[in-house]
């Protein structure tokens, strides 16, 4: 493991996609105890609090148990959930979104003037159920439900694309199931006292869809993208905001 740069990201988040890699690389296997929280924050250059926060997190997707008195344990969900067999699963979440930046445009491009008005209302459905769960309430009993909703516009989306390749990549890549670390991202940089800034932007991109407006669409999608990764990992760490955009 290496450690943190100074700054950069959300700094839980970089001992989480540590801990991920290492189960995909094979480093970690199911029962393995992982470091305590002092020798781990030594290998990741961070501190105990930051350890403490990324092992919780862990814990709340399924990755590791922690067994009080015990130690930390990687379980066999986790290990199924990253094994490298299955592709993408040990890439780092700023390569995720760099390749959703690349494939969403195209992919909400492609949809524009498709939808008839059932596919349309599901979508509609999804975002409104999504903007529903975006309440101090539900973020507190289990904000994973929340995000699994928002990541679903995007799979269902893509699935009227027209194209099963970009459908099955689109999917695979935002897969809170696979990639956890989605929902992970996404609950650090959501507060309760804020709009549902993802509801509001999936609109945007259904309404460009539905109006068979092809570079609106692809533009709204790409703002949104780019939006999220801002948040995510700031302006100067993320390839996301770096990416020169395409035009046309």
């Amino acid at each position: 493991m290496m450690p943190e740069s100074p700054g950069s990201g959300r700094k839980y988040m970089q001992v989480v996609n540590q801990v991920l890699t290492a189960i995909s690389a094979g480093r970690l296997s199911p029962g393995d105890r992982l470091p305590n929280e002092r020798d781990l924050a030594v290998e990741c250059g961070t501190s105990r609090p930051t350890v403490r926060d990324a092992l919780l997190a862990l814990e709340l997707f399924g990755v590791v148990e922690i067994r009080r008195g015990s130690g930390c344990y990687v379980t066999e969900q986790g290990h199924r959930m990253h094994n490298p067999a299955l592709g993408l699963l040990d890439a780092s979440p700023n390569e995720l979104l760099e390749a959703r930046l690349h494939l969403e445009p195209t992919m909400a491009r492609m949809c524009a003037g498709r939808l008839n008005l059932d596919e349309i209302r599901r979508l509609t459905a999804l975002i409104d159920a999504s903007d529903t769960a975006q309440t101090q309430q539900v973020l507190r009993s289990g904000f994973g439900n929340y995000f699994q909703l928002s990541q679903a516009f995007h799979s269902e989306l893509a699935g009227y694309c027209g194209n099963s390749v970009i459908a099955g990549v689109t999917r695979q890549l935002v897969d809170v199931a696979s990639h956890p670390m989605w929902a992970l991202l996404n609950g650090s940089s959501t507060t309760t006292n804020q709009p549902d800034v993802q509801a509001d932007e999936h609109r945007a991109i259904l309404e460009a869809i539905a109006l068979g407006d092809a570079d609106g669409a692809a533009e709204a999608m790409e703002l949104h993208l780019r939006r999220i990764g801002g948040d995510l990992f700031g302006a100067d760490e993320s390839p996301i905001a770096r990416a020169p955009r395409r035009r046309g």
